[in-house]
């Protein structure tokens, strides 16, 4: 689609700022190529064979991030059954879901890492070793499971409970604080032993609880049998 030696370099604004020469005009081919590959025709049909100058200075305003995010947003569209590509006010809509606050992330994002955790949080020894995408994705995702738990949530509420968070952290950030990074906690080695233990300091009732347990476990089995 993009040919060896454009005939001219795409013009962009003087106002692009830090994407503003041929590097510019390069991302704007990369994004073309990027929706080309997932809409085909489609891509072309609507918005041209080549980057309009339009096209080009909105596109140089854009970060990686946020034209990374535009693209994963046109393939979360596909998935759900909206195969017709953006149009430029369409696709700066969907950039700017991302440019509301400083993490590149909307709820959605959110969300989304949150049952990615769920699902594979087994994997790991603890929220700490998990492989966060976002460093605030480590404070938000472990408070919506409390919550969940605690006050019953739906997904509609926890989705909520994801936008207040993500706007909470962004705000955080606007006023001067950082976001902590991720650390493993440190092992209390010589802690005080908990209520359970100092009242069973012979674990005669944890061996009662195991056996309670069994005995619940062989009833169930027989009966769905």
């Amino acid at each position: 689609m993009r040919p060896d030696t454009p005939q001219q370099p795409l013009p962009l604004s003087s106002r692009s700022g830090p994407h503003e020469t041929q590097n510019g005009s390069d991302r704007a081919w990369l994004l073309w190529e990027t929706m080309a590959g997932i809409y085909a025709n489609r891509w072309v049909t609507k918005n041209g064979v080549a980057p309009s100058t339009i096209w080009g200075q909105t596109i140089s305003k854009f970060s990686d991030d946020q034209l990374a995010y535009a693209a994963r947003r046109c393939m979360e569209r596909c998935s759900v059954g909206n195969h017709w590509p953006p149009d430029l006010a369409e696709f700066t809509a969907i950039v700017g879901e991302c440019m509301a606050n400083p993490f590149g992330l909307s709820a959605d994002d959110v969300m989304t890492e949150y049952r990615r955790w769920r699902n594979e949080s087994w994997r790991f020894d603890g929220a700490d070793s998990f492989d966060w995408r976002h460093p605030v994705l480590f404070q938000i995702c472990p408070e919506l499971r409390r919550a969940g738990v605690e006050r019953k949530l739906g997904h509609n509420e926890l989705a909520a409970l994801a936008g207040r968070l993500l706007t909470k952290w962004a705000k955080q950030v606007e006023m001067g604080f950082s976001i902590p990074p991720v650390r493993k906690a440190n092992a209390l080695e010589n802690r005080p032993p908990g209520d359970a233990q100092v009242a069973d300091t012979d674990g005669r009732y944890q061996r009662k609880g195991m056996e309670m347990i069994e005995k619940i476990r062989s009833v169930i089995k027989r009966d769905c049998s």
